[in-house]
């Protein structure tokens, strides 16, 4: 992962959030109104969601996007500062 990578790192924080729910892709996609296809190509970091899209699935999981935003942040960070 690259360092600055945000997006790769909202992948990861999408998909415990979601497993944390207990809630398959399936049913993330008919709650945010999205192809479940895409939701896995976000979660592997295949694909980046718009701000809209990242909205939709936030509120979806019941979470505010900016704590999602702020947990990828830190866990950026946290992988950044490993490597030094």
């Amino acid at each position: 992962m690259k360092k600055r990578d945000l997006s790769k790192f909202l992948a990861v924080i999408l998909r415990n959030h979601r497993k944390a729910a207990k809630i398959t892709q399936e049913k993330l996609s008919e709650k945010a109104d999205v192809d479940v296809t895409m939701i896995g190509l976000i979660e592997r970091g295949i694909r980046n969601p718009s701000v809209n899209l990242a909205d939709s699935l936030a509120h979806a999981l019941g979470v505010p996007l900016f704590q999602m935003i702020k947990e990828a942040d830190d866990l950026r960070r946290k992988q950044h500062s490993k490597g030094k």
